[in-house]
């Protein structure tokens, strides 16, 4: 039986020393004396040696975790009001801006026969596909629909707008979908929508409601307290190396992500602050480049 709730925020500096202070009951004087004391030699296991913290405290609490998602719509989040924030095959099937966008644009997909329709051509997208080098079009498109459409975010970033995969601009299946459907449009009209706004969410989920911060080749032969376990040091390593990176480094030097479980959407309950970019640099103290 977990004993209490920690809300656990890594998104800031205070946020992680306050929640690992919380979670294993070592003050904060005594955690940044250790990080004072091992400048870029931390080390989560040594950590929890040295104050004494057991499997069964590590355990002992229900962790309910903070990111940040970045996403754009032009409907000033309303959809994501009514229904929280959705995965990838939800925002297809659902009153989305997502859905009403492709419907605009005469794209039909059909998750369960695993096609898709546009100007009179039918394109299969069987969820079977090669490594990244050897994907074509077709396999981006049913890796991202059937593999890769849980909701990301991150634990911790310097900047998240400057993310690689311009999620500021546009969903990032959309580059794929218009990819397979030789159609710019499908990916440039979103980005040029006038209406269309970049929001960045503050939201908590559950450690269970999380993905494994191991790949399977590391947890297949262990019991679900074993992966637990592992999950919960891990957090423990992500709070010492943003703690050391504040004190030494002057800020993040690491983006630290978070994938949902695949099935998993965030009930409206559980979004915590919804900020433009303006407010999120400024609330964030972020140095814009």
């Amino acid at each position: 039986m977990l004993s209490k709730a920690i809300h656990y925020d890594l998104t800031t500096f205070e946020g992680t020393i306050q929640s690992l202070e919380k979670y294993l009951n070592v003050s904060e004087r005594e955690i940044s004396k250790y990080i004072a004391n091992n400048k870029d030699n931390y080390d989560s296991n040594e950590f929890i040696e040295l104050f004494q913290i057991t499997d069964e405290q590590l355990l002992s609490s229900e962790l309910i975790m903070s990111s940040l998602h970045v996403t754009t719509n032009n409907d000033e989040c309303s959809s994501i009001k009514k229904y929280g924030l959705v995965n990838l095959q939800q925002a297809i099937l659902l009153d989305t801006p997502l859905n009403k966008y492709l419907q605009n644009h005469g794209v039909q997909i059909d998750l369960e026969k695993k096609q898709i329709y546009h100007k009179g051509k039918i394109y299969n997208i069987a969820n079977n596909y090669r490594g990244l080098s050897g994907r074509n079009a077709a396999e981006w498109v049913s890796y991202k629909l059937f593999e890769d459409y849980q909701i990301n975010s991150f634990f911790s970033c310097e900047n998240v707008l400057n993310y690689g995969g311009n999620v500021n601009e546009n969903p990032e299946f959309l580059y794929n979908l218009a990819q397979l459907l030789k159609d710019g449009k499908i990916k440039y009209d979103w980005m040029n929508d006038d209406n269309k706004k970049c929001y960045i969410i503050k939201f908590e989920a559950p450690l269970s409601n999380i993905k494994n911060f191991y790949h399977r080749i590391y947890t297949e032969n262990l019991e679900e307290i074993e992966i637990d376990l592992m999950n919960r040091k891990w957090i423990v390593e992500k709070s010492l190396s943003i703690l050391n990176d504040g004190i030494f480094h002057g800020g993040y030097t690491n983006e630290i992500h978070c994938e949902l479980k695949p099935s998993v959407s965030v009930p409206i309950s559980n979004i915590i602050k919804i900020y433009t970019p303006n407010e999120y640099l400024k609330e964030y103290k972020v140095n814009k480049e």
